[in-house]
């Protein structure tokens, strides 16, 4: 897809690359823009006959000739305007087109939008058109049933000496604020991919299906991950990095053993995320890891974030640490009193926000509006 949007330098492509643009600017910048999104190609097919698409064109004339307003053609039929404020004129016209199709609810196929603060929802209309838009999730398998006890003995026995670095995960977690060219890498994260090693000792069975197990399987694999990291050679190099960790990982002999082999200096930059369910299950257990943790100058901080969870997370001031929040793709839905909340809710500090999940370009766009600048995602995965 890449090549093929390289290649075009006019038409619909290039009408959307030109709108990604405008819409990453006004969020640089903050310029308010209004826009009218007409979603044409999702209308029923008797109103996309060649009489109704003189209609929808009667309908914006007047938008384009005499007001400042910039209009994009874009691949698969969709339409967007966007304008100067105020913006009346685009109700004006969003009026006539509702007369025209009165059956349907005008904001499903021609809503009002206001840049920057709607920013995603613009960009997330240019991802579908380009084809970039994220495929929808496969329908879950099967459920497997959970390992029988003598086999998840097994497995734990062949954890403690096994070399997890074949299921290994490390990814960037990269800075990128508006209005900069390019993201620069603050950490790596480094976790054990418990996937890929229940495939190799428990074939068949899911973990899932029973929590104990999971958690055992977990901390098991974990300690073999810090064990390894503790290795000089493998120390040495590490940089700034973030684990996250199960909450009971944290203060296990390896993780001491690690501190070591970082000395004053890595330590320093070393990142805990343990997740939020682990925190609000055992608040005494959290108290004691941030404790542990402050006593050795690690930063604590929180996984498995929702925006839901944010009015009512009193921990996010007491884990110093990065707080990382899942990208949702129903983010970008949300109305003005939903955004107001969260972005009320997050604290002060957004530099330590991380947003899992940043694979298109609309899931920045949403997070600049909150002011996250650091991202995990498939935007940036194959950088260095």
């Amino acid at each position: 897809m890449s090549e093929a949007l390289a290649w075009s330098r006019e038409g619909p492509v290039a009408e959307a690359l030109a709108l990604a643009a405008l819409v990453r600017d006004c969020v640089a910048s903050g310029i308010e823009r209004h826009a009218l999104l007409l979603r044409l190609s999702a209308l029923p097919e008797r109103l996309r006959a060649p009489r109704h698409a003189r209609q929808w064109e009667e309908a914006l004339a007047p938008l384009l000739r005499p007001t400042r307003a910039r209009r994009f053609d874009l691949p698969g039929g969709d339409v967007a305007v966007v304008s100067p404020p105020p913006g009346a004129h685009l109700e004006t016209a969003r009026a006539a087109l509702a007369r025209m199709a009165p059956e349907l609810p005008l904001e499903d196929w021609a809503p009002h939008l206001r840049l920057p603060a709607e920013a995603a929802v613009l960009l997330a209309a240019v991802e579908r058109a380009l084809g970039l838009a994220a495929a929808p999730e496969a329908p879950p398998p099967p459920p497997a049933p959970p390992p029988r006890p003598a086999a998840l003995d097994a497995a734990l026995r062949a954890l403690a000496g096994a070399d997890v670095a074949i299921a290994q995960r490390r990814r960037g977690l990269w800075r990128l604020a508006p209005g900069q060219e390019e993201a620069w890498r603050e950490a790596t994260e480094i976790r054990a991919h418990l996937p890929d090693l229940a495939e190799r000792l428990l074939p068949g069975a899911a973990l899932e299906a029973c929590p104990a197990a999971f958690t055992a399987f977990r901390r098991a694999a974990e300690r073999r991950l810090l064990a390894d990291l503790a290795r000089p050679e493998e120390a040495r190099g590490l940089g700034a990095v973030c684990l996250p960790l199960a909450l009971g990982s944290v203060t296990e002999a390896e993780a001491l053993r690690l501190d070591a082999a970082l000395g004053p200096f890595g330590r320093e930059r070393l990142h805990l995320c343990v997740p939020l369910a682990d925190a609000l299950a055992d608040p005494g257990g959290f108290a004691r890891a941030r404790r542990w943790a402050e006593a050795r100058g690690w930063r604590l901080g929180l996984d498995g974030l929702e925006p839901a969870h944010l009015p009512a997370l009193g921990l996010a001031a007491r884990a110093p640490g990065l707080l990382r929040l899942r990208f949702r793709p129903g983010f970008l839905a949300a109305d003005a009193a939903a955004r107001a909340a969260f972005a009320a809710a997050l604290p002060e500090d957004r530099a330590r926000l991380v947003l899992l999940g940043a694979d298109t370009p609309a899931a920045i766009a949403w997070a600049w509006q909150h002011g996250i600048t650091l991202f995990a995602g498939r935007v940036f995965d194959g950088r260095g």
